[in-house]
């Protein structure tokens, strides 16, 4: 019996000294800080509590084994009686000592799934912050007006003129369709600026007033398109990630009987009654524990916690994969911007969406490096902080 307390006291110790690493680091998300120093003093009182609880058990046992060493030398039946006395204590505080040891695992299962749920609430608020990033980004209309000459006064102008200067002989008047065409309209400008009549310098002068449009237009009608497409898969993973999260939530609650939806509970603030409901299930268990052949139901009670648990592990492996997906995803948006060819020479003629469409991909690169990403929940760092373990 030494030995078996000995070893769960020495498992005890050794889960405390690993808590410690685990909460080194300085997370820069007050909500994630916050939750990382509540979990680490709730886990930490509650390794106190029940260490202090069997070094008492195991006093007591080491007591007893003493006294029965003693009494082993006399054979009276008087001495005989208080050796099963002896005993029978020694089986009464053995069963304390598995009482101990399942109340301690209960209570780490509570503190696990009460701060799962804390972690489901603030990554929801965080995809919701997403979601309005998404939607409050001008991407669309920016990129729709950059990869279209028509959406430049200077263009518009230019092609007028230019069609205005052409030999009538050799005009030809496009379709409207065709005139719709990007590329069929630059090029239809392009040929008019050449063939057209008129005095050649000012058809070179017109020219060079929209050569900077047809330029980036061209180079970049491609990229800013691939840009829109990339974003708007953005939107909808995100979008995705908010319904696994609503359902994650369905999920996680209904083990403990609560059934109210995570946006209604959300709007409701009805997160105490998911608490109460909580604290009964694991009332439950305590209950069900002390019924003849109880342990098997409580088993599969708590293995329906931590399946929960695991679940939100997952969950939280999928959010780390988007958002480091997204922050990829927008530093390629930055090469591409960054590298029009032409940009120094063609800077003050290029409109102001441009620069909104830099500062946009700037603003989305910082919130998803800082706001969305949590670095410090992130793989085997969460693990240990849901289950106070180490790989």
């Amino acid at each position: 019996m030494k030995k078996i307390t000995k070893t769960i006291v020495s498992i005890v110790a050794i889960l405390l000294l690993h808590l410690a690493p685990i909460f080194a680091f300085e997370p820069n998300d007050s909500l994630v800080l916050q939750l990382l120093q509540e979990t680490k003093n709730e886990i930490q009182q509650t390794n106190q509590g029940w260490l202090l609880k069997i070094n008492q058990l195991q006093i007591e046992l080491a007591e007893l084994d003493e006294l029965i060493f003693l009494m082993a030398k006399n054979d009276t039946k008087e001495d005989l009686v208080k050796k099963v006395n002896v005993l029978l204590q020694k089986d009464i505080l053995r069963n304390r000592l598995g009482t101990a040891a399942e109340d301690y695992q209960l209570e780490l299962s509570k503190i696990r799934y009460r701060k799962g749920i804390e972690l489901i609430k603030m990554i929801y608020e965080k995809i919701l912050g997403l979601d309005h990033h998404f939607t409050s980004l001008q991407t669309y209309q920016n990129v729709i007006m950059l990869s279209n000459p028509h959406s430049f006064p200077e263009f518009k102008k230019a092609q007028d003129v230019l069609k205005e200067k052409m030999n009538k002989k050799q005009s030809v008047r496009l379709p409207a369709l065709l005139q719709s065409n990007p590329y069929i309209s630059m090029t239809y400008t392009l040929l008019a600026s050449v063939l057209g009549g008129g005095d050649k310098k000012n058809r070179e002068k017109d020219l060079d007033q929209v050569a900077c449009i047809l330029d980036f237009t061209v180079r970049m009608n491609a990229d800013l398109h691939l840009i829109y497409y990339e974003t708007e898969f953005l939107k909808e993973s995100n979008r995705a990630l908010k319904v696994e999260c609503i359902e994650l939530f369905k999920d996680y609650a209904k083990v403990v009987g609560y059934h109210t939806s995570l946006l209604e509970c959300r709007k409701e603030d009805d997160w105490e009654t998911m608490y109460k409901k909580l604290n009964e299930y694991l009332n439950t268990m305590k209950e069900t524990a002390l019924q003849p052949d109880g342990s098997k139901k409580v088993y599969q009670q708590q293995v329906n916690l931590e399946f929960s648990i695991d679940r939100l592990l997952q969950f939280m492996d999928n959010y780390s994969a988007f958002i480091s997906q997204g922050g990829k995803y927008y530093q390629k948006f930055q090469t591409i911007l960054n590298n029009y060819t032409n940009e120094d020479i063609c800077q003050s003629k290029l409109p102001r969406q441009f620069g909104d469409l830099k500062k946009d991909i700037e603003m989305s690169i910082l919130k998803f490096n800082e706001a969305y990403n949590i670095s410090e929940l992130q793989g085997s760092k969460l693990k240990d902080l849901m289950y106070g373990i180490q790989d």
